[in-house]
C-alpha cells in the first residue's frame, strides 16, 4: 500500500495501521510505504518503510503546484518509481488509498518504473466529488481531472467506499472492476463499541465532565461537529439552525483549511456565527488528536454531519460506537449502512430547518439511541472484516 506523508500526526494514521494489522493476520505481507522525513520511519518497522524522495524533486513539486493543485504529486512519483524499479518484483498488487494525488502518482510511477502489476486504487471523495459552488473537488481544474480520469482507467480495480461513491465513479470509469467495500474503523474505536453499557454510560458521564470544564460549557446541552473545517462540509447551515436551538452549545473540532476563494473557513465560520447571534454558543477548537476526538464524541448529546456532499464519514461510526446519536445528511455515504431507527437520523442537506427538528428531537429525549443496534452497527466497520473483503477483492483482480 502507498501512502505518502505518514507521519505520526498524520490523520487516519491509526486506521491504516490497524487495517495493515488485519491483513496480516488473515496470513499475508502487507507493506505500507510512505514518504517524508526519518523520524517516523522507526514506527513504520515490521508494516513498512519509508521511501526517499530523490534530490531536487520537492521543489520541483512545489513549482509545479499551480498545475497539479498539489506539491505531492511529483515528488510521490519520483520516490516510488524509484521503490517499484528495485523492488517491484516482489509485488503481487500496489493498493493506493486516495485517487489523487496519490493514485495518480502510483500510476505514473507504475509507468515510469515499467512495473505491470495490478493496481487497485480506493478513490475517497475530493480526489473524484465535485461540489463546485463549496469550492471542493480537484475535478474541477483541468489538469487534475484528466490525471483523475486516466488514473481510473489505468486501475485493475476500484474499492469504492460507499454505494453512492460507486455510482459516481461508475460514470467515471465504467469499465474497471469495481466493489462496494467501507473504510475500517481503528482497533480503539472497535474496543468502545464492544463496551458493556454500563461502561459507555460511565465513558461518557466522565468526558462530559472533562470537556464541560475545559470549555466552560456547565450543564448546557452540547452539539459536536468533528472533522475538517471547508464550505463542503455544510457547518454554515448548522451554525444558522443555532439560532433556533436554545442553551446549546456547538463545538467544531478540526482543522481549517483556506482556500482563494472562500478564504480561512475558521474565520468565516465565526463570521457566520456573529451574524446570526449565536457567536457565545459557537466555539472552534482547532485540531484534535484522535484520542481527544473520541472524549468529544463521548461528551456530546449529539453528533451532526450536515455536509452537502460526501462519500463515507466514519465520524459517524465513531460516534455510534461510544453511545453518542448522530444526524447526516442524505448526501452522506454513511448513510447506506444507517438502519432505520435507533442508531442516527438522516435529513436533507442545506436545509437548516431539518437540522434544528432532529436536533431538538434529540435533545428533549424524543429520539434515544438503541446501544444493541449502535454495537451492530459499528460491526460492520472493524478492521478484521474490511480486511477480509478487501483481500478477497485483491484475489479476484489477482485472478
Amino acid at each position: 500500500m502507498f501512502m505518502p506523508d505518514l507521519g505520526p500526526n498524520a490523520l487516519g494514521r491509526e486506521v491504516h495501521l490497524d487495517f495493515a494489522k488485519a491483513i496480516e493476520e488473515l496470513g499475508h505481507h502487507f507493506e505500507l510505504l510512505s514518504t517524508g522525513s526519518s523520524d517516523h520511519c522507526s514506527e513504520l518497522v515490521g508494516t513498512g518503510k519509508i521511501l526517499d524522495v530523490p534530490a531536487g524533486w520537492q521543489r520541483l513539486g512545489r513549482l509545479a503546484s499551480p498545475l497539479f493543485r498539489t506539491k505531492s504529486l511529483l515528488p510521490s512519483v519520483a520516490a516510488l518509481a524509484k521503490h517499484l524499479k528495485q523492488f517491484g518484483n516482489s509485488i503481487d498488487l500496489l493498493h493506493v488509498e486516495v485517487a489523487y494525488p496519490h493514485g495518480a502518482a502510483a500510476a505514473l510511477a507504475a509507468k515510469v518504473a515499467d512495473w505491470k502489476g495490478p493496481l487497485v486504487i480506493t478513490p475517497m471523495g475530493e480526489d473524484t466529488l465535485v461540489v463546485k459552488d463549496a469550492y471542493y473537488g480537484f475535478r474541477r481544474y483541468p489538469v487534475p481531472r484528466v490525471l483523475v480520469d486516466w488514473t481510473l482507467s489505468r486501475a485493475a480495480g476500484l474499492r469504492c467506499i460507499s454505494p453512492m461513491h460507486e455510482e459516481w465513479i461508475a460514470g467515471l470509469a465504467p469499465q474497471v472492476r469495481r466493489r462496494v467495500i467501507p473504510l475500517n474503523i481503528s482497533l480503539t474505536v472497535a474496543a468502545a463499541a464492544e463496551e458493556s453499557t454500563t461502561r459507555k454510560e460511565n465513558r461518557r458521564r466522565i468526558a462530559r465532565e472533562l470537556v464541560s470544564s475545559d470549555f466552560n460549557i456547565s450543564h448546557r446541552p452540547i452539539i459536536l461537529s468533528l472533522g475538517r473545517l471547508h464550505p463542503f462540509k455544510g457547518l454554515d447551515v448548522l451554525i444558522k439552525a443555532m439560532a433556533s436551538i436554545e442553551r446549546a452549545v456547538l463545538l467544531i473540532a478540526g482543522p481549517s483549511l483556506e482556500g482563494k476563494a472562500f478564504g480561512n473557513e475558521a474565520t468565516r465560520l465565526l463570521e457566520i456565527a456573529n451574524k446570526y447571534g449565536v457567536d457565545d454558543r459557537v466555539q472552534l477548537l482547532g485540531s484534535v488528536s484522535s484520542l481527544r476526538s473520541l472524549e468529544l464524541l463521548a461528551a456530546a448529546d449529539v453528533v451532526v454531519v450536515p455536509s452537502h456532499l460526501e462519500s463515507l464519514n466514519k465520524v459517524c461510526v465513531e460516534a455510534a460506537a461510544v453511545g453518542t446519536p448522530f444526524i447526516v445528511t442524505k448526501t452522506t455515504g454513511i448513510c447506506a449502512w444507517v438502519p432505520d431507527s435507533g442508531v442516527g437520523i438522516v435529513v436533507p442537506p442545506r436545509d437548516p430547518g431539518e437540522l434544528v427538528s432532529a436536533i431538538t428531537d434529540v435533545l428533549s429525549g424524543h429520539w434515544r439511541l438503541d446501544y444493541l443496534s449502535a454495537t451492530k452497527f459499528v460491526g460492520r466497520f472493524y478492521p478484521q472484516k474490511v480486511a477480509a473483503e478487501v483481500v478477497d477483492f485483491y484475489q479476484t483482480v489477482l485472478g
